[in-house]
């Protein structure tokens, strides 16, 4: 049996928030909307401790079993979420996870604070 590789969407659950939503409330909902995209038996979504390096609060990170790894801050994570689902999207497709033309990503690809390459 083949396991699935392992992607996660890391969301920083130290930042300081402007607002009362929580990181719990932010994971929860990216988890539906990945779920909605058909997208959840590839990407796990989980609230992490301070991913550091962020200029403003919320950031998150997208890495996965030999694929590229990558940091966005700044973010309203449910004015961003259809941009995110759109970056889980092309981190599967795409080979090693490399997204190089982030145009289609919107607002979002200006919110890119690191894109690291695997090691493979």
């Amino acid at each position: 049996m083949t396991q699935k590789p392992v992607n996660r969407l890391l969301v920083c659950a130290t930042c300081e928030r402007e607002s009362d939503v929580t990181a719990r409330q932010d994971c929860a909902t990216l988890r539906s909307a990945i779920k909605l995209a058909g997208l959840g038996d590839h990407i796990e979504v989980e609230a992490t401790p301070c991913l550091g390096g962020c200029v403003h609060a919320v950031n998150i990170s997208l890495q996965g079993e030999k694929r590229g790894t990558y940091v966005f801050d700044g973010l309203d994570i449910k004015a961003s979420e259809t941009e995110i689902v759109k970056l889980c999207q092309l981190f599967l497709e795409l080979k090693k996870g490399w997204i190089e033309d982030a145009r289609s990503l919107g607002e979002l690809r200006n919110r890119l604070r690191a894109r690291i390459p695997t090691m493979d």
